[in-house]
Formats: C-alpha cells, structure tokens, sequence
C-alpha cells in the first residue's frame, strides 16, 4: 500500500526547516516525560511497551496531527507539511524507545541494585563482587544507594555526580550497538525494501493517518470518511463510558475481555483475548501471516500438550522459557535469519564492494548515510562493543559469540516486524542466557557470568536496540524528499534528548521519593538481573541433547517453510508464523490477530481487495478513538484517581 503518489508529494513536500527539529525535539521530550512519568506515577507501564507505543501515539495525535489539521483549517502556510510531520514522528519513535520497558528500567536496576540488596542471604558478595567492574554500578559507601530506593532525608542534595561515571560508560556501549544497527540497516534496507519488497505494515498504518490529499481539501480525506467517523465514534464512545463507570454508576464495557479455555489439564490453554490495538494493526498485516501466526500457535498447544503427555520435557535449567516447543520455534528464528543473510549475500558483496571504493552498480544517495560509513562504522563499533565486553569480563571468544547471537535475535526481530507488522512483540530469548546454554555456565569464567548478567540492560530490549525503529525511519525516509541525510542526525539528537529527559526523572523522582515508591519495580528487577548470575554460579546451565534436537528440528522445519514458499504457488505458510511461535505477546493476543485473519478472510472472499480497502477506514477509526480514549482515561485517573488508576483495557 503506497499511501502517496509522486504529484502528492511534490505538491506536499518542501526543505526541511529548523522549525521541524525544534517541534520534533520538544516531541521527543514529550514522550520520554510522559512514558517515563505515567509509568513511574500512575502505573501505565504499558504505554511503553509495543513496537509504536501509545505514548508515542497519543501525543503525536494530540500536540502535532490534529493541530495541524486546526492550521489547515484556516489555510495558513503555517501548517506542517507532509515531510515534516514524518520527520517528526520518526524522531519521536526513536525517543519513545527509552522510557520504562524500552531502557531506563533495566539500565537503572542493574546500576543501582548491588549497592542496595546484597546480603548475606543472596550472597551476592561471596559470588560475583569481586568481577563486578566498579565503574558501571554505584557504591552506597555514603548512602547514595540508599537514599535513592527510600528517599533522601531532608536537608540533603541529590548527589547527581555519582551517576555520571556509570551512565556514561553504559550509555557509550548503548550508542555503539544503535550505530552497529544504524549501519546493519543501511546495508539491508535495499535488500529489505526494494529486493524483497517487505511492506512495513506498521508504516502504512502511520502514514495512512498522516496522510495529506492533493485536491485542496483541508481535512484528508480519511477523515472525512463516514466508516472511519462511525469505527472512531462507537469505540471513543465505549472508552468514555467505560471512564465514567470509574465512580460506578454505569455499568463498565468490557473492550478487552480474557477467557482461556482448558483443553486439558496437559495442555497449553488457549487464551481468548480481544485487544483494540493489537486488533486495528493486525487487520493491516499479509493475510497469510496472520493464517501462519494463529495455526503455529494452535500447532504449539498441540506439540506442548502431547509431549506433557508423554512425560517429555525441558530439565529446570532450560536456556529458554517455555520449554523443548519454545527452542524448536528458536531454531527456526536462527535459521530465519542465516537464510535471510544467504539470500542477501550478493547484495552485501556489492555493498562492501562500494564501500572499498570498487566500481558497483549500487548507489546511496537514497541511505541513511553511506555504505563507506556503514560498513567502516559496522567494523569500529564492533571492535569496540568487543573491547567494552572485554573490559567487563568476557573472555574474547565468549564476547565474540553473544555478539553473534544478540544481532542474530535483533536483525530477526527487525526483519519479521518489517514484514508481519505485528505491534505487540517481543522474543523468549536473551543472547546472554542463550551463550551461557551453549557454551554452558560451568565451561565459564566467574568473571564472564558477572558480565552476562550486566549485559541484561541490552539483551533482553526488544524495542531499543533491535533496529526495529531504525528500520522504519529508513523505510519513512522515503516520504521525506529534502533533507533526507539529515534524518539520522535529528533522530540522534532526538535519543539524546529522550535518553537526560528519562533517566535525569527517574534519579530524581527515586530521591525524593524513594525509589521503592514508584511503580516501575526496580526492586525486583534489579534482582531477577543479579540473582541470575547466582543460579549460573550455582548450577551447571548447559543446553541437553534433548533441546539440540528440537533447535535443529526448528530449523529444519523453518527450511521445509520457505521451501514449500518457493516451489508451491498455493503454498499457504509463511515462515514468520512459526519464527515466533514462542512469543509471549502472540500467545496472549492470538485471538485478536485470529480474528483480523478471519473479518480479512471474508471481506478478500467476498468483497475481493476493493472492499477490504473501504473497510480498512473503520479500523483505523476505531484504533484512533481506542488511543484517544486512553488519553481520556489517563485524564480522569490523574486528576481524579491518582492514587488507585484503573489503567483500563490494558493489552
């Protein structure tokens, strides 16, 4: 779905101006303020949680999209075009990348945690202090630590310089691995988007709602559109019901029930759980992923069920949650992206070829910035992510594998939400606990596992460092004529700004309030990250022969997928449906995207393209009017529940 022809962007497109980047950085503050604020006060955790977050969503529509339809409403030359509201949304998805569950809650545990909850319970000091680089972590020799989890007494000055030796260390690893994916998806994007021609289904739903028409309207026309006003009204109408229901005198809605039915007591349950959000993105995914998702998720009940039957299952120290299904489904992800890499090989040669200064037919005009930059920048940041490993503990080989690892589960991620779409999803697998499985924690060094532990801050992100963000502004890119390799500088600028804006709130907020006090648990998760070094320490972690043959019988079964694809025109399966079987988001919403496989179905049977396009309005309204009535029911709670927010619908 191309949302803009060439006369609409030319007649919508002029240079980029400092007014954009101001407005976008401003944005990028927004957003970081507000998904860190709302988490830590108010208990929205989940508004940070998908792919496009809602709070990114629900500013965007309310500070940027609807007050510039207000300004072209009275024709002033003052609106925002086209290219510009892209560019701003873009370095607003990369700012919403930071707050709570996308950085700063696993960052700030893992800095402040051992200072605080060592004992001699845990005995953390007897098992890893000694390999615990000091330079990454606060000490509480005066109380540091401490205040922050209860609070500074009063009197006492928030002692900001000892937070700044640590986060910038940590903060220069995290800036290494965006700029190795920064130049992973330079490289790619041509594979990506103009060899494999993969959709970016998430895109198109976003510049389907900023879209601009070139018939001189003021209001687009999607907004004028009947069924988007009928999808929006019905469901904002729910969603302010549902908020009055709050002082209980209406009865409540439910938009998001959750049923799971039992098959048997052996059986995974099937969870019947309707989500607007998930729903409204889904019903813009490829019909046959959404068929692959759903009977890959039946296809894991089955599979889990069968094996509890016959007493088959993982020892307690499986390498991956959920068991022998769960590493079949990682094989496949693994194979899902050497397969990937095999098919971009000639493409990759010509751009290492261009790189080197060899004659090519490639051009890069078109990228993020250029393939010298990409591939020398892809070499530099490697070096130095592997002396960083190094310095913290790692044996060189070991660093050398949990890269490999960590950006084989990245570049994946990337690459099926570029193609699936999917908003909500993330994997069951950590590149730190998957080396460990590997190589196996007793063939380690105390030294390496403390280091595996720290590396927790960044390889178990689904959302930061994945590139999936990265890969979207490459593919938005394209809608932004002028000023395109200016781009990767506004986004930078916009991390930056989103990075103070989160972390400078959430130290202060545990000073004068006691860090205990918020609702982003640092306290638990700060110990899960530690007590994992422990229970490596403890017991001999290492991949059976067992769970070796179900990862090799996932990639097995991934290559029989793709080769059914090539050789089979009425081949119904995609790959991606089976690659994440094991996703905890997709067991938990199977029913919404089942259910936008099966209203798509229909509409594609008897309607055919034409009618599944005039209804994609009515999603859309209806996933505008479930955004807005979030902000509604963030309002109400705020001002009228602070203390007990109902955070309703949550997904």
């Amino acid at each position: 779905m191309n949302t803009y022809s060439t006369k609409t962007m030319d007649s919508l497109s002029k240079p980029i101006m400092m007014r954009t980047v101001l407005i976008g950085l401003i944005f990028s503050v927004i957003v970081s303020l507000w998904g860190q604020y709302a988490s830590a006060q108010m208990n929205y955790s989940y508004i940070t949680r998908t792919q496009i977050p809602l709070c990114l969503l629900v500013p965007f529509l309310l500070l940027i999209l609807f007050p510039n339809l207000l300004l072209r409403l009275k024709n002033t030359s003052n609106a925002l075009t086209t290219s510009e509201l892209i560019t701003i949304f873009c370095m607003g998805l990369v700012a919403s990348t930071v707050p709570d569950w996308g950085m700063v809650r696993y960052l700030i545990s893992l800095i402040a945690a051992p200072g605080y909850f060592a004992s001699p319970e845990n005995q953390w000091v007897e098992h890893f202090y000694e390999f615990l680089p000091q330079w990454l972590v606060l000490s509480n020799d005066n109380g540091e630590v401490s205040d922050f989890f209860a609070g500074l007494p009063s009197g006492r000055s928030i002692p900001w310089h000892v937070w700044v030796l640590p986060l910038f260390w940590w903060m220069s690893a995290m800036g290494v691995l965006l700029l190795v994916g920064a130049c992973l998806i330079v490289m790619l994007r041509k594979q990506w988007i103009e060899h494999e021609r993969l959709r970016f289904p998430m895109g198109e739903v976003v510049l389907r709602l900023i879209e601009m028409d070139d018939d001189g309207s003021s209001i687009p026309r999607l907004y004028r559109n009947r069924i988007f006003q009928t999808g929006f009204l019905i469901t904002f109408t729910i969603m302010v019901w549902n908020c009055v229901s709050f002082w209980e005198v209406l009865p409540r809605i439910p938009i998001n029930p959750t049923v799971s039915l039992i098959i048997d007591p052996t059986f995974p349950p099937v969870n019947i759980r309707l989500a607007p959000y998930v729903l409204c993105f889904s019903f813009f995914v490829n019909l046959e992923i959404l068929f692959s998702v759903w009977f890959f998720q039946l296809f894991r009940i089955i599979q889990t069920g069968m094996l509890n039957q016959f007493g088959i299952s993982s020892p307690s120290t499986s390498i991956v949650p959920g068991g022998l299904v769960s590493i079949q489904f990682c094989g496949g992800l693994i194979m899902f992206v050497l397969w990937g890499a095999w098919m971009a090989r000639d493409h990759l040669k010509q751009v290492f070829r261009h790189a080197f200064g060899r004659e090519t037919k490639l051009r890069d005009e078109d990228e993020l910035f250029s393939y010298r930059t990409a591939v020398f920048g892809l070499i530099a940041g490697v070096a130095y992510l592997i002396a960083w490993l190094y310095a913290i503990g790692f044996t060189l080989p070991i660093a050398v594998l949990f890269l490999f690892f960590l950006y084989v589960f990245y570049i994946g991620l990337a690459r099926v939400i570029a193609e699936a779409g999917l908003i909500h999803l993330d994997l069951p697998i950590n590149a730190n606990t998957f080396t460990v499985g590997m190589v196996g924690s007793a063939n380690m060094t105390g030294s390496t596992l403390t280091g595996l532990g720290l590396t927790n801050a960044f390889a178990r992100n689904w959302r930061t460092f994945t590139m999936v963000g990265l890969a979207h502004v490459a593919w938005l890119r394209e809608y932004i004529w002028p000023n395109r390799r200016m781009l990767v500088l506004w986004i930078s600028m916009a991390f930056i700004v989103s990075v103070v804006t989160s972390l400078m709130y959430v130290i202060y907020s545990g000073y004068t309030q006691g860090a205990d006090n918020l609702n982003i648990n640092l306290t638990n998760t700060g110990i899960l990250f530690y007590n994992l070094i422990i229970n490596w320490m403890r017991n001999a972690t290492r991949i059976t022969e067992m769970e070796i043959i179900f990862l090799l019988s996932g990639a097995a079964i991934n290559m029989l997928l793709v080769a059914g694809r090539v050789f089979f025109y009425w081949w119904p399966f995609n790959p991606i449906g089976f690659v994440i079987g094991a996703s905890a988001p997709i067991m938990n919403f199977m029913f919404s995207i089942f259910l936008a496989w099966l209203i798509k179905f229909l509409l594609m049977r008897f309607g055919g393209v034409g009618l599944y396009r005039k209804t994609q309005p009515l999603f859309l309204g209806i996933l505008v009017g479930y955004v807005l009535g979030v902000a509604v029911a963030y309002v109400v709670d705020s001002v009228w529940f602070p203390d007990s927010p109902h955070v309703i619908e949550i997904f």
